[in-house]
């Protein structure tokens, strides 16, 4: 898994918010792979042990603190199950974030 900081963020990221606080909203996307992203502050260090599922390809998050938007990538064997599974981890350590999933397009 790559973690990238950095002061850009997947469009898809900006486009794939959730409805509300804490909301787990499955958009469908335009890539080949599943996203699951936090647009909103969060709790720093509440998210880390997230990042340690093997399905997860690459993360970008913003460089602000505390940080306000992070986009994960999926590795291309990942599923909806392993999309919800992640968006569940983060969810209790996403604050006042709100995470959201990006389907594959069709």
């Amino acid at each position: 898994m790559r973690r990238w900081t950095g002061l850009f963020l997947l469009p898809l990221a900006l486009g794939s918010c959730g409805t509300g606080s804490g909301t787990t909203g499955i958009t469908p996307g335009t890539s080949d792979r599943w996203y699951v992203s936090v647009l909103g502050p969060r709790d720093g260090g509440a998210i880390d042990h997230c990042f340690e599922d093997p399905l997860i390809d690459q993360s970008i998050e913003s460089a602000d603190l505390p940080s306000t938007h992070l986009s994960i990538k999926l590795l291309g064997t990942g599923t909806q199950g392993d999309a919800e599974r992640i968006a569940d981890c983060l969810k209790p350590g996403a604050g006042s974030g709100a995470v959201s999933i990006t389907s594959p397009g069709t």
